[in-house]
């Protein structure tokens, strides 16, 4: 029973905030899926404009590759990745802890990891495939729609990933930019903070910058804060911050419209997540807003996605057809 309901996901009636007279989305059925299991979109499926685009588009890109795995598994392997995850009181995701999710053994942990790694395979083909102007489409549209979302406006200080084209990631440089360059009337400019990467053991920072000049290219060709500005002074790391962060725009490689987000598997965001989440609890701050930005071929059915010990949920998505709240955070930023 449990192995047929991740095979075929959940339907969710979740409200979307953005864009007007969409219709609902069409799904896409590979009629050699298991089950009927819906896998994306097909590279000779005929590509919609973004004024076409449904409101929620439902992609399963869980692939055939998959069932085998299924099939050699008891069903208990899978109830793990199916329990829901509650939510804090502030409205805030609950961080997904060990004692929330304990697979049986280190053989049903392997196998939601597998599940996993056959997803990225999956979304990585689809953002691939991915049109380049329709992907130019798409950054456009969810980056004019955090520009002028009331939560983007109302933030003071965010921190925000520097997209990656190789990674295809949705683009954040027009977000960056007309921040750092067009403070608010009122004079007040917003505090953004950027990541660096440490080492190869998850350990990421965040680092104030005041221009995109500050941003240097690092080994991989991402650009990411150098940890001193140019006259020599250390950048004001937002985890020795006195001042607590409003909201995170978030990247990844697939996310549900539970929440859950899947990264590309180094476990940098959740690790800081966690840290984050863990100070401003110590300091009687507010959660932080988390907010992800997707492209419409990474946003899963609900389920699809396994979680395991450390994840972390998402509060709001935001893709080309609009905003997704998730949490009771998420819906209340919506009345703001």
């Amino acid at each position: 029973m449990i192995k047929s309901q991740l095979l075929q996901g959940n339907k969710t009636n979740l409200p979307v905030h953005g864009l007007q007279n969409s219709t609902t989305a069409s799904r896409l059925t590979n009629p050699r899926s298991p089950a009927g299991v819906h896998v994306g979109r097909s590279p000779k499926a005929r590509r919609r404009a973004i004024s076409e685009s449904p409101m929620v588009r439902n992609y399963k890109l869980l692939p055939i590759a998959a069932s085998s795995l299924f099939n050699r598994l008891p069903p208990s392997a899978f109830q793990p990745a199916l329990r829901p995850l509650s939510r804090c009181s502030s409205g805030s995701p609950k961080m997904a802890r060990n004692e929330g999710i304990k697979p049986e053994n280190e053989e049903q942990l392997k196998a939601l990891f597998e599940q996993k790694r056959v997803i990225r395979s999956s979304v990585r083909k689809a953002l691939k495939a991915m049109d380049p102007s329709l992907r130019s489409q798409e950054d456009n549209a969810i980056q004019n729609i955090v520009l002028e979302a009331p939560w983007f406006k109302s933030s003071q200080r965010l921190c925000a990933y520097v997209s990656c084209s190789a990674l295809r990631e949705v683009d954040t440089s027009r977000i960056l930019s007309e921040t750092l360059q067009h403070p608010p009337k009122d004079g007040y400019s917003k505090k953004i903070y950027v990541p660096r990467v440490e080492d190869k053991n998850s350990h990421m920072r965040m680092f104030n910058i005041s221009r995109m000049d500050d941003l240097i290219a690092n080994s991989m060709n991402i650009l990411e804060p150098a940890p001193v500005d140019g006259d020599g002074n250390e950048r004001e790391d937002v985890m020795q911050t006195k001042d607590p962060i409003d909201l995170f725009l978030l990247p990844g490689l697939a996310f549900d419209k539970s929440g859950r987000r899947l990264g590309r598997g180094g476990g940098y965001y959740d690790t800081f997540l966690k840290n984050y989440q863990e100070l401003a609890k110590v300091r009687n701050w507010k959660q932080p807003l988390l907010v992800a930005l997707s492209y419409s071929v990474q946003i899963m059915d609900e389920g699809i996605i396994p979680l395991t010990p450390n994840d972390v949920l998402v509060d709001v998505l935001v893709s080309p057809s609009g905003v997704i709240p998730i949490s009771s955070a998420g819906l209340d930023k919506m009345k703001v």
